[in-house]
């Protein structure tokens, strides 16, 4: 459920959203901007892990907050709006690489440049750190070959710390079929990283 600290600042952060969003319907522009830059990050990074490149991502976060803002008055204010704004950016970034597969257009490997945190630990010794460095860029790989959905999943739950709820609604599936996603993703994974275990 959450430290009670933590669910405090959920309900400040859920009161600033609320308040944010009935200012952009009555027309403030600004309050719109600010909920911008209270998400730009997360939404960018979601798109970022998932397609791995980083004009693809750019143009997803804006066509993210493009929608949520045509969409804004049908958003439940009584819900956070974090998961919302996820799971416009995960589907977007699911279209997309649905879209890629079937012009088998392969996708640019920028997972060295793109900013995403190295798997692994670190570590000072030169062997291991090239192991380490091996098993990075052997799961970016595995990770590629998920499907869209799988890897939405694996991303929410292992690069933004998602709770398998959270997950749920924001991609808008069951808490059943986060979980069975999630086990086939870390089953096809493990398969594909055996040598590494």
């Amino acid at each position: 459920m959450g430290s009670p600290a933590y669910v405090q600042d959920q309900v400040k952060v859920e009161e600033v959203d609320r308040n944010l969003i009935a200012r952009t319907l009555e027309g403030d522009r600004d309050a719109f901007e600010a909920i911008v830059k209270q998400y730009q990050r997360r939404v960018y990074g979601v798109a970022l892990r998932m397609t791995r490149r980083h004009e693809v991502a750019d143009d997803i976060a804006q066509e993210t907050f493009l929608r949520a803002y045509t969409k804004l008055h049908r958003f439940e204010l009584g819900r956070p709006l974090a998961p919302w704004l996820t799971r416009i950016a995960a589907n977007l970034s699911i279209n997309y690489l649905t879209r890629a597969a079937k012009k088998e257009q392969p996708l640019a490997d920028e997972a060295t440049s793109s900013g995403l945190p190295a798997a692994g630990p670190e570590v000072s010794d030169p062997q291991q750190s090239l192991l380490s460095s091996e098993f990075a860029r052997a799961l970016d790989e595995a990770v590629e070959t998920l499907s869209p959905e799988q890897k939405a999943v694996f991303i929410l739950r292992v690069h933004e710390e998602m709770r398998y709820d959270e997950i749920a609604e924001s991609l808008d599936i069951s808490l059943g079929t986060v979980m069975s996603r999630l086990f086939r993703a870390r089953q096809k994974l493990k398969d594909l990283l055996k040598n590494y275990m």
